[in-house]
């Protein structure tokens, strides 16, 4: 038990690096923008490279920091069906769905793998817009397996987890009063 605590702390601070990085990237990316910007305005050069590096860094923002978001439930999911079952169902059902979205990272984990091999095998695999700057296509590349094995980890702890993905809890205010009515028109016999 021991070395599965420390195992799960481990990748947590793993994810939670992955995080971090994607959201020092977006604040390079700020610093990046009025860098160019002045630079451009002012009439002087700058450094190209800098665009490229703006340009690839949705790329690993995006695939960085979606494991930590769906680690904690910052992603956004819709409650109203888990929320409108009891309990038990919405246990089995949010597994379902953790499940399912664990399938779709898994396959696109399978997709996304052989296209960075590819790319990291191809000694000539440069982007096209951007080969002028030695960029190869593995570096974009190598961010979406990583981003998707991280997240298909993250699911699959809602599947086979104490935790279940969804709480139950959808809505706020009125949509409280709906949410009630949806669940007695879903308990009463048919």
């Amino acid at each position: 038990m021991r070395l599965l605590r420390a195992v799960d702390r481990a990748w947590a601070g793993l994810l939670w690096l992955m995080m971090a990085s994607a959201a020092g990237y977006i604040g390079f990316i700020m610093l990046a923008i009025v860098y160019m910007t002045v630079f451009r305005t002012a009439g002087w050069d700058y450094n190209q490279f800098v665009f490229t590096l703006i340009e690839y860094g949705f790329i690993y923002i995006l695939f960085l920091g979606s494991p930590w978001l769906v680690r904690t439930r910052g992603h956004v999911y819709i409650e109203m069906l888990t929320a409108a079952v009891p309990e038990r169902r919405r246990k089995v059902l949010s597994r379902g769905i953790a499940a399912l979205c664990a399938l779709i990272c898994l396959v696109w984990l399978w997709y996304t793998l052989r296209i960075f091999i590819e790319h990291f095998e191809d000694p000539i695999a440069f982007d096209e817009l951007r080969a002028e700057r030695g960029m190869r296509l593995w570096t974009t590349s190598i961010a979406y397996p990583v981003g998707f094995f991280a997240m298909a980890v993250e699911f699959l702890r809602y599947v086979f987890g104490r935790e279940t993905m969804h709480s139950g809890q959808a809505g706020l205010g009125n949509e409280r009063a709906e949410l009630e009515a949806t669940r007695r028109s879903l308990a009463e016999p048919r």
